[in-house]
Order: structure tokens, then sequence, then C-alpha cells
């Protein structure tokens, strides 16, 4: 999995048709704006498995009890 750190207001790509923006930063939360076409189906991971469907094997889960580890 790809990971990536981006500053409030830049924007990735996915292909050619998906653009990624991280909007706002506030604490552990981040807002994105995702631009895709209607045919990509874009689901919220807890919309996901309230539905009955697994995450993806690539998921991390983090305890957002731990504080993070300093490098």
């Amino acid at each position: 999995m790809l990971s990536l750190s981006l500053p409030q207001g830049e924007h990735m790509t996915i292909a050619e048709s998906v653009v990624v923006q991280a909007d706002r930063i506030s604490g552990e939360r981040c807002k994105l704006m995702v631009q895709a076409p209607r045919e990509v189906p874009i689901l919220r991971g807890e919309v996901l498995e309230r539905q009955g469907g697994q995450p993806p094997g690539c998921v991390v889960r983090t305890d957002p009890w731990r504080k993070p580890e300093l490098r």
C-alpha cells in the first residue's frame, strides 16, 4: 500500500479520472474531497463493514488510544 502525506490543500490523482484532495486537517481527522466518475464506487470502510463486507487485506487497523511513537 502506498502511504502519502499531503499538506492541507494538496491533491493527488489516481489514474486519469480520480482526484483526492486534503481539504482540512484538524487534530486526528483529515477531511478529504474525492472527485471520481459515477461508475467508480466510493464507500467508507465503516459502511462497507456494516453491510457485511470485509475490509481489504491491505488496511492497517490503528488503535485510537495509542500514542504515536517518535522515531
